[in-house]
């Protein structure tokens, strides 16, 4: 086997071994184009046969393949010697050679390219930790602005996720992915308080009719700013599901809801379930302009609105799990208002969800 009779160490070999006769030349194809001349002059009347463009193909083959390719002549037509010396492999080496070679690093880069996706990944699935810890934080900071809404926010989201969960068999598509959005985009229902005077917004006694339509903004107040987030960093579920709930949750099943006077399925099922657990939770918590109300007396409430105010099936869906609303509402009364518990459940939710 040799070089490529195109360098200068190729052309001594090619001289020294001018006196063999070749039977079979296996050269890359390349060389015959470009320098014909010298491999004419130097392979006189052999059989000359571009295998190696096949290896470069099809990769390394058998000794036995190899004998055939030789004996096929690869289309080349077989010029008339009959001395068998040998075969001569011109080029051969530098490019069998070079496939050993890249495939080694082709292997190595697979590795690297494998390590350097995690990584990706992982930071990609940072930054969403961040920035929904980020938003969950200025939801937070529309409840801080009404003291006596307490703990508001894990109680919606403890209501929702148990309101998704018994619409199953209602909606079989809801899996628990989606009801885990839901409990976190729950959240964000009253973002856009954050937008609302505090003069309208802890007003102890009836709100006028301005102050009522503004006090109402707050639902395209908080849609806005999580659209604002939407079109800077792309389509994304829990943003997504979060301006629902937030543009949607005083809708009614009847159409006389506030901003868009949709009615029935025309609202986003998860704002449905949304203003159900905002009802409850609004009417059995003290505000500064009433007392809390009980249970029970909330509970005859929602049923009474069963097709008015509330979706049907969201209404049963509350009916089967009542006395758990009443427990969570016990146990997540008043207090501190603690962001931290629901901010964590949302870095490993969305961990979870970007990692399966």
């Amino acid at each position: 086997m040799l070089d490529s009779g195109e360098t200068l160490v190729g052309r001594q070999r090619l001289r020294t071994r001018r006196a063999l006769v070749f039977a079979t030349v296996l050269v890359q194809s390349v060389i015959v184009t470009v320098g014909g001349v010298w491999l004419t002059s130097a392979v006189r009347g052999a059989r000359v046969r571009p295998v190696i463009d096949h290896f470069a193909e099809h990769g390394v083959v058998s000794a036995e393949r190899f004998a055939r390719l030789a004996d096929a002549g690869m289309g080349w037509p077989a010029v008339a010697w009959s001395i068998t010396v040998g075969v001569i492999l011109i080029g051969g080496l530098t490019i069998l050679a070079g496939l050993a070679l890249i495939r080694r690093y082709e292997s190595r880069l697979e590795r690297v390219n494998r390590g350097l996706e995690k990584e990706v990944q992982r930071r990609i699935a940072h930054s969403l930790d961040v920035r929904n810890a980020l938003i969950f934080g200025l939801a937070k900071l529309a409840d801080y602005r009404d003291t006596d809404t307490g703990r508001h926010l894990e109680r919606i989201a403890a209501f929702s996720e148990l309101l998704a969960a018994g619409l199953r068999g209602v909606h079989p598509w809801i899996d628990p992915r989606w009801v885990e959005r839901l409990r976190l985009a729950s959240s964000l229902h009253d973002i856009g308080k954050v937008g609302i005077p505090d003069s309208i917004l802890l007003k102890p006694g009836a709100l006028t009719p301005e102050e009522r339509a503004t006090m109402q903004q707050h639902s395209l107040i908080g849609a806005d700013t999580l659209m604002c987030i939407r079109e800077r960093l792309g389509p994304d579920e829990f943003i997504d599901m979060g301006i629902e709930v937030a543009l949607q949750h005083h809708e009614r099943w009847n159409g006389k809801g506030y901003p868009g006077g949709l009615r029935a399925e025309e609202i986003a099922l998860s704002a449905r379930i949304v203003a159900l657990a905002d009802f409850y939770d609004a009417l059995t918590s003290v505000r500064v302009y009433k007392a809390a109300r009980s249970h029970e007396e909330t509970r005859a409430m929602i049923l009474k609105e069963r097709g008015q105010h509330f979706d049907p099936d969201v209404v049963d869906a509350f009916e089967g799990v009542h006395e758990r609303f009443n427990t969570i509402r016990q146990s997540l009364v008043g207090g501190e208002l603690d962001a931290r518990p629901l901010m964590q459940e949302l870095v490993a939710i969305t961990s979870r969800a970007k990692a399966g």
